[in-house]
């Protein structure tokens, strides 16, 4: 009867640290998911308002930027024209 018991611990202590592994991986995985999703939704924000200012009342300020800002702001473009494709895919 005592190993029985000793088996059936044993047993339910192993189910025991396998759904609390199982909770750590769920926990990690959901929370890896939500730092990347919303660096991307960050991201299109981004380049969402840059896009409205570019072409709004102040665009001209930007065609008239010259030397480190503007190759920051080319930099800025090339991003979001590479992360626009895969918004538009969805």
């Amino acid at each position: 009867m005592e190993a029985n018991l000793r088996f059936l611990n044993r047993a339910i202590s192993a189910k025991v640290w396998e759904v609390l592994v199982l909770f750590v991986v769920i926990a990690i995985a959901a929370t890896v998911y939500r730092v990347y999703f919303s660096r991307a939704v960050a991201l299109t924000q981004v380049c969402d308002r840059l896009a409205e200012l570019q072409n709004d009342e102040v665009a001209d300020m930007f065609n008239q930027l010259t030397g480190e800002a503007e190759q920051w702001l080319k930099e800025v473009n090339r991003l979001c024209e590479v992360r626009r494709p895969m918004k538009e895919a969805r």
